[in-house]
């Protein structure tokens, strides 16, 4: 057990770390998107500065929800404070999701409005925007929190952004097509609403404590019912704490009485067995047994 929650704690606390380095990338580069955005006159820039703003925000909240997910449990909240992290999931991408539905509305204004922007500093500011937000993409790409898979999908959606801005830049740089610069942004910005639409729904499920999407559970019933001396399953709850610790509680009727301590106990072990090879962490198990 001691050996687990470590494992546990090290995944959290491994996301506090990539979140905070992504933090600090996602500030400097704020400064240098807003002031880029206002100096080319880029609707898709400045749109990605409201992104990028939003962005900090979010990291931010990621990052102080990951830091007490760690927290050891109490009386009160006997689980610990693992379920943060999903919480600090579903705000981020409500709060990137409200936003990205912002800038794609008041690009698609900027489509009956010409107004070209200046290409060369647009070049600029998507190569730097690649830089930065792939720095970010690549600390976070490999985390299994909630909160990294829902700041992640937006660092990809950004880095999109910024090939898709220098792309479009770039074209503009030997050709007036202003049009393409509020092009960019709607398409980017649907693409980051639909991603962060399905990790906001997954948020969802879990804190409604839904059965883990990477569990079979008619399986799973099958096989703790093919253990020795199980003859039926009574009750059975099934959830995930954050996405990453499953837990399970059961009531089995068992094939023997209840004095039969030996057969209880291997029968107790191997239904362990069988919960471990699905990835379950926690297991309480109760049982009814024959009248004597």
């Amino acid at each position: 057990m001691i050996k687990k929650n470590f494992k546990k704690h090290n995944v959290h606390k491994e996301a506090s770390e990539n979140l905070s380095i992504a933090l600090v990338l996602n500030i400097i580069f704020n400064i240098i998107v807003i002031s880029g955005g206002i100096f080319t006159n880029s609707v898709a820039i400045l749109s990605d500065a409201l992104h990028d703003l939003s962005d900090t925000i979010s990291i931010l909240i990621a990052w102080i929800l990951e830091k007490f997910s760690i927290s050891k449990s109490n009386d009160n909240f006997t689980y610990g404070f693992q379920r943060l992290s999903i919480f600090g999931a579903l705000l981020n991408s409500t709060i990137v999701i409200l936003v990205s539905m912002t800038v794609a509305y008041e690009a698609l204004h900027r489509l009956f409005i010409s107004q070209s922007p200046d290409a060369s500093g647009m070049i600029l500011i998507a190569i730097l925007g690649i830089i930065f937000k792939g720095a970010s993409l690549i600390r976070l790409h490999k985390g299994r929190t909630f909160n990294e898979k829902a700041i992640s999908i937006h660092m990809l959606g950004d880095v999109f952004e910024w090939v898709a801005l220098l792309i479009v830049s770039l074209i503009l740089y030997f050709a007036n097509i202003p049009i393409l610069d509020p092009i960019a942004s709607i398409l980017v910005s649907v693409w980051v609403i639909y991603n962060l639409a399905k990790t906001l729904i997954a948020s969802v499920k879990i804190l409604l404590q839904s059965s883990p999407s990477n569990i079979d559970v008619d399986s799973l019933k099958k096989d703790l019912l093919s253990v020795n001396h199980v003859e039926s399953i009574d009750d059975f709850h099934i959830w995930s704490l954050d996405g990453i610790e499953n837990v399970l509680t059961s009531k089995l009727k068992l094939s023997v009485n209840s004095e039969n301590v030996n057969g209880i106990e291997s029968t107790l072990a191997d239904l362990r067995k069988v919960a471990i090879g699905y990835g379950i962490d926690e297991t309480t198990f109760e049982f009814t047994y024959l009248k004597k």
